[in-house]
């Protein structure tokens, strides 16, 4: 008995058309899979946005004035880098204790505005507004 041996060539790929319905499906599931990413991202820069524009209407530029010399109606200004603890107590709203921290505070670093007592945590800042009138903060400039 003789075999016959049949040789044929291998099967070709299953070849679909790509078609332009095909390949808009492919990119719609990759832009729905970075779209939540896309969102998030354009969020949070929103939001540190307004996080940015209410730090600088919280903190306005430090005022500077022409320093007038003291009289009875206008007293000098205690200068929160050099004057004395009991100096600073004698603002209203400070104390003794508060006098203290201002300062070790500013043996670590001298301040350089009366914001600078907010935000060391030392006063609230309607407390910073009320003695903007009597205090100050002599800076050297360089």
């Amino acid at each position: 008995m003789s075999f016959l041996t049949e040789i044929r060539p291998p099967n070709p790929p299953d070849q679909s058309v790509d078609t332009v319905r095909d390949r808009l499906v492919r990119r719609s599931r990759r832009l729905a899979l970075w779209l939540p990413a896309i969102i998030a991202a354009m969020i949070a820069a929103a939001g540190l946005a307004v996080i940015a524009e209410q730090q600088t209407a919280r903190h306005p530029p430090p005022a500077i004035r022409d320093i007038a010399p003291p009289t009875s109606e206008h007293p000098a200004l205690i200068d929160l880098n050099s004057g004395t603890a009991a100096e600073l107590a004698t603002l209203p709203g400070i104390g003794v204790s508060r006098a203290e921290a201002i300062v070790l505070l500013r043996a670590e670093k001298p301040f350089k505005s009366l914001a600078d007592l907010v935000d060391r945590g030392i006063l609230r800042p309607s407390e910073a507004q009320s003695i903007s009138e009597l205090a100050t903060v002599y800076v050297k400039s360089d």
